[in-house]
């Protein structure tokens, strides 16, 4: 699953916890080139807090270097061309509002 947290923070959870390792990859870390590594806690979840531009990303999780696996969670899951599926992530920019006083809030 994805949390927005605040602005452009997520945080991404995963219950795996037979897992050795999970890493976060996907367009926003140019897949396997720069993985985010996640931590594991106690109860079986593995965690990642992640800043992300506004934009439509497409992430898996990789399991023990060798399985991928979508986020069923997310903004949805399309057909990745490799017989598998990945999430996609939708984060909007940042609406500015305007008030009657003239001050820029955000939205």
């Amino acid at each position: 699953m994805v949390i927005h947290e605040e602005g452009s923070k997520h945080l991404f959870r995963v219950y795996l916890p037979e897992a050795r390792t999970v890493e976060l990859v996907g367009t926003f870390t140019d897949w396997r080139a720069e993985p985010i590594r996640m931590l594991r806690e106690p109860t079986g979840w593995w965690t990642a807090r992640v800043e992300l531009p506004p934009d439509d990303h497409l992430f898996s999780y990789l399991i023990d270097g060798a399985t991928w696996m979508a986020d069923y969670a997310a903004s949805g899951v399309r057909a990745n061309g490799y017989g598998g599926w990945v999430s996609q992530l939708h984060v909007p920019q940042q609406a500015t509002v305007v008030s009657s006083r003239g001050f820029a809030l955000a939205a």
